[in-house]
């Protein structure tokens, strides 16, 4: 049985504040909260999702790019390791770089998700799914991309570390 529920729980511990490790609790209701909001409201509004094949082929291709995102991150991390700041805790481009793979990870998990539904709607020849499902569809892309949002931040943030 394939056990998905730490890498859930790796992308939520990167929800905390650096300093003091408490649950920033604003940016869980950002990211869980505003997607929710966005997928419900869809559905009440009976907004249906169209062109399931170009949205399954644009998650498909996201999640391979997130794949070869992550083989890189393994490189990245293991120089970080074997750098100056070994891999005690006061090493910020390891901590970035563990932080970057749960994110990419997580973002990786939902994507497949999305993709599974859209891949079962495609296959039973749907091109538009009706407004529960599209609200499900809206709620995970919505994440998704907030997620990928994060993941741009930390990459930046990886980048200007590295330049110090």
């Amino acid at each position: 049985m394939i056990d998905l529920v730490p890498i859930v729980k790796d992308h939520f511990n990167t929800l905390r504040s650096h300093s003091t490790n408490r649950v920033l609790w604003g940016e869980v209701a950002f990211f869980y909260g505003l997607p929710m909001v966005v997928g419900v409201g869809g559905a009440i509004l009976g907004w249906r999702v169209g062109g399931v094949g170009n949205i399954l082929a644009a998650f498909a291709i996201l999640a391979g790019l997130l794949f070869n995102l992550l083989v890189l991150l393994f490189d990245v991390a293991a120089k970080a390791a074997q750098g100056a700041g070994g891999v005690g805790l006061q090493n910020v481009r390891l901590k970035l770089a563990k932080h970057l793979q749960a994110n990419v990870t997580y973002a990786l998990l939902v994507a497949l998700v999305s993709a599974s539904i859209l891949g079962v709607a495609s296959g039973m020849g749907l091109e538009r799914i009706n407004r529960w499902a599209s609200g499900v569809l809206l709620v995970l892309l919505a994440h998704f991309t907030l997620t990928l949002l994060m993941i741009m931040r930390r990459i930046r943030s990886a980048f200007l570390n590295s330049l110090t």
